[in-house]
């Protein structure tokens, strides 16, 4: 359990797709960076789509990929039980590639040390 370290991050999608962004965040008093741990992505689509998670050192890398077939999957996807790690002191983001007029995308996760 990861008290006091937790995030969620949602954004909405209209027509170009969304992208949820947890920002990087700075050691304080001689503590490291920051490192963040995405453990689910989640959310809906109106079309097919590419999901990802950005970090990386300058936290736009794509560390995690996937997609949403509309026709088969649904309008609604969850990855959950992740544990896509981050780099310290980079932000995490979660994307949904597409959308042709609506749909939302949410990163969780927890930040350590």
């Amino acid at each position: 359990m990861h008290i006091g370290t937790e995030f969620s991050e949602t954004a909405a999608a209209a027509g170009s797709g969304a992208t949820a962004t947890h920002a990087a965040a700075a050691g304080s008093n001689g503590s490291p960076d920051r490192t963040h741990i995405v453990t689910a992505l989640s959310g809906w689509a109106d079309a097919d789509s590419v999901l990802q998670i950005l970090g990386g050192s300058n936290g736009t890398t794509i560390i995690f990929e996937s997609k949403i077939d509309f026709s088969v999957e649904g309008h609604s996807f969850h990855f959950a039980g992740l544990n896509v790690v981050g780099s310290p002191g980079a932000a995490v983001s979660g994307k949904l590639v597409t959308s042709s007029s609506d749909g939302q995308v949410n990163i969780s996760g927890y930040s350590v040390p």
